[in-house]
């Protein structure tokens, strides 16, 4: 069982967003630190090096999650945990997910599924990406 962590919530969906938040309370004991619907609203958190993980929507209006990502990882904290929260299934898209630093991805539809599993890897300094997805065999035994 995953410890009481703290998190950040980036998702312009906000029906996704309170889901997401739900199931973190209700399943993990989360401490959710903040949410934001877009990266002007992230870029304004605080203590966003506090959160133990970043749960990062890829697809947002004006400044997406790839962009956001490189931007919090060069300026605010090289260290910050963020998994990104997807819909797209391309390998090419999520090879470039581990290039631009994200520690994880999870498909949308299956995050009740595999968020435990991803968030443990995570914290255990391991990369968690959907099985379906082959990465060359460099970036897949980081991922194992």
């Amino acid at each position: 069982m995953i410890k009481r962590l703290k998190y950040v919530l980036v998702d312009d969906n906000e029906a996704y967003r309170k889901a997401l938040r739900d199931l973190l309370l209700t399943q993990f004991d989360a401490d959710i630190l903040a949410e934001a619907a877009n990266a002007e609203d992230v870029l304004k958190i605080e203590n966003i090096s506090r959160a133990d993980i970043i749960l990062m929507d890829v697809m947002m209006p004006l400044k997406n999650g790839i962009e956001l990502t490189k931007e919090l990882l060069w300026f605010k904290d090289s260290k910050l945990k963020i998994i990104a929260i997807t819909m797209h299934t391309d390998r090419v898209y999520l090879k470039e997910l581990l290039e631009t630093g994200f520690k994880g991805c999870i498909f949308k539809n299956d995050i009740a599924k595999q968020l435990e599993k991803a968030i443990e890897k995570v914290m255990n300094g391991k990369l968690f990406f959907p099985n379906d997805i082959l990465l060359d065999d460099y970036n897949q035994k980081q991922i194992d």
